[in-house]
């Protein structure tokens, strides 16, 4: 008798090994997709705040070449204002990508993010500058900045 129940607490251990194995692997491809969905969403909330800022630059005609075209910040006091406005927005929106991405673990938007980042501050006077001015308020676009002021 003795047998049988060390046979049978055997056969119940060696299940329940096998069920708990079963239940790490549903748990593991679980977080997996949580994590995808998390990458998504995180992408999506940071494009929908970078088309936010598009939209106020449409508004604004000729207001983009001064963040995608080098163009210098206008001279006229309401202008200058509504160009800083919108290029802390923005500064503040790509400062957001960079942290949401880097924190998202199967994010594998990241590097196109910071290559958007770049891109941006090397190509606009306002942005580099304004970043410069300020790097405690954006310090994850500070590694981001071109090596020399823009020209």
């Amino acid at each position: 008798m003795s047998t049988f129940v060390a046979a049978l607490a055997l056969g119940v251990s060696a299940w329940s090994v096998l069920y708990l194995a079963r239940q790490t692997k549903a748990a593991a491809e679980q977080t997996r997709t949580s994590n995808a969905v998390a990458a998504v969403s995180a992408n999506d909330m940071v494009l929908r705040a970078l088309r936010e800022v598009h939209v106020l630059m449409l508004e604004r005609p000729g207001s983009r070449a001064y963040f995608y075209g080098g163009k210098p910040l206008p001279e006229q006091p309401g202008q200058q204002d509504e160009i800083i406005t919108i290029a802390e927005m923005l500064a503040d929106v790509m400062s957001s990508g960079v942290h949401v991405h880097e924190t998202v673990p199967d994010s594998t938007s990241a590097e196109p993010w910071a290559d958007y980042c770049r891109h941006v501050l090397e190509n606009s006077h306002v942005m580099s500058d304004l970043v410069r001015a300020h790097p405690a308020w954006w310090p994850n676009l500070v590694a981001l900045l071109p090596a020399e002021p823009l020209s």
